[in-house]
């Protein structure tokens, strides 16, 4: 079952009756019933595993409470509490990278072993919810927070099913007291939490989709490809990733709303940044925040005498962690890499770089800051996508060979109409966060107009869905 299928709404709809119909001191059983319908629907090991896992985490909660006084069993407790959750991950997740990547190391030294592939099935979700458990541990421990009593609650929040196929990365001190003191109907929250839908489906079904085309042709036989469509697909991908993931969001975000709860934002208008820092300020928010206040803070605390170079080794250690937490593949190690590199470089030449940009009008020193944000990141995703370092390697080495500038005949790999007009809404879309961006208060102009001008914009977004969707169903970072 995925957001854009009839089950999931139908699911939706049915919890949201029986939500909003019986006594608030119930609704959070809905939450969790209906979450666990959902993951049911996905498959019964992974609702057995998550389950499992869920349980491990709420005793282990539990118990590291009972031991903060005592501050030697505090930290045995805790720490194989965290190194059961990280070690699970890596069971699942990596264990087969690892085994890969031994077996490569054995053949290249020509030893005559090789190490069996284990058969496991990959419980979709576990990256997010193995991270909401570990912030959770980790504020127990700190002495920030008291564990959460009731189970059923508990389980809502690692398996709450707007979130649990793709996040955000949700934090405990931000959704124990939403699901601990559910409310009414709430007219406002609810209109909202439909216009993230639909409009979040848009962004999906219309935008995102429509230029999956080139990326799909491109990485599956990349070595066919040389210099003007490996150039397209370099400036469309990036696009296509926020799109499709931004959208997911959305759709996350307004189905939280729907039931009065409010989840962290992924996204705010990350085409606009002047520096890869910012960047991660305003990607993926809600990783790279667990990351800072989970990795990053406490490693330059810890080794602070060391100044700059504590700074320096917490950015290599916080990124490689966010390569690795993608994927088990070297391409994403490389991914994690470059990011640590940019933003150290951004840290020690900012002081030249303002003096450089000092020169030029604002206007003209943020445009180009923010030209070479998205395409230092264009060139990044191309290890988010590649299948292999070598298919990389070569996708990025054959940009520039055999380019052919003519525009006849030239169709950015597809000649779709869809794949065009998504390029266009992309445009629309752009500039109209460039103009928030700029302090314009849109939305309340939106607001402000007539009921039947609303009702225009809605009714067209759902025939553009309609429409122009290509009916692919999957979300990129689902597999993560």
């Amino acid at each position: 079952m995925t957001f854009i299928s009839f089950h999931y709404f139908f699911l939706l709809s049915i919890s949201l009756i029986v939500y909003y119909a019986i006594n608030s001191k119930y609704k959070y059983w809905v939450i969790f019933i209906a979450s666990i319908f959902f993951i049911y629907s996905i498959s019964v090991n992974v609702l057995l595993f998550s389950f499992t896992f869920t349980a491990l985490n709420y005793f282990g909660g539990l118990n590291l409470y009972k031991c903060l006084k005592n501050t030697k069993l505090r930290k045995i407790t805790f720490w194989s509490l965290i190194g059961l959750d990280i070690g699970i991950l890596i069971f699942f997740k990596y264990i087969n990278f690892i085994f890969e990547s031994i077996n490569s190391f054995f053949q290249i030294a020509q030893i005559p072993v090789e190490i069996g592939l284990l058969k496991l099935i990959l419980p979709i979700g576990i990256s997010y919810y193995t991270f909401q458990s570990i912030g959770y541990l980790i504020r127990i421990n700190r002495g920030f927070e008291m564990p959460e009593r009731n189970f059923i609650r508990f389980s809502s929040f690692l398996l709450f099913f707007p979130k649990f196929l793709s996040g955000p990365v949700e934090r405990s001190d931000h959704f124990f007291p939403q699901i601990s003191n559910l409310k009414n109907f709430n007219q406002t929250l609810f209109s909202s939490g439909l216009r993230l839908i639909l409009f979040g489906a848009f962004k999906k079904m219309v935008i995102a989709d429509n230029l999956h085309e080139p990326l799909e042709m491109v990485y599956n036989n990349v070595y066919q490809y040389s210099g003007t469509p490996l150039i397209s697909v370099l400036f469309i991908q990036l696009i296509y990733v926020y799109y499709n993931f931004s959208g997911y969001t959305d759709i996350a975000l307004g189905s939280a709303k729907l039931f009065g709860i409010e989840i962290i934002d992924n996204f705010n208008r990350p085409f606009l940044s002047k520096s890869i820092t910012e960047f991660w300020k305003r990607w993926h928010i809600s990783l790279s925040s667990w990351c800072n206040e989970f990795i990053y803070f406490p490693f330059i605390i810890k080794y602070r005498k060391l100044g700059n170079i504590a700074s320096v080794l917490g950015i290599f250690v916080t990124f490689l962690i966010i390569g690795i937490w993608h994927g088990a593949n070297w391409t994403f190690v490389i991914l994690g890499l470059l990011q640590a590199l940019a933003i150290i470089y951004e840290f020690y030449t900012k002081r030249y770089r303002l003096k450089l940009a000092s020169g030029f009008p604002l206007w003209f020193s943020n445009t180009i800051s923010r030209i070479l944000v998205y395409i230092f990141m264009s060139f990044s995703i191309v290890f988010f996508f590649s299948n292999s370092l070598v298919d990389a390697v070569y996708f990025i080495t054959n940009l520039f060979k055999n380019i052919d500038i003519r525009f006849s005949g030239f169709h950015l790999l597809t000649d779709s109409f869809k794949f065009k007009m998504a390029l266009c809404y992309f445009i629309i879309l752009l500039c109209y966060e460039i103009l928030i961006e700029k302090g314009y208060d849109l939305q309340s102009l939106f607001f402000n107009q007539p009921r039947w001008v609303r009702w225009s914009l809605y009714y067209l977004v759902i025939i553009l869905i309609y429409f122009q969707n290509s009916e692919i169903s999957t979300f990129v970072y689902m597999k993560f």
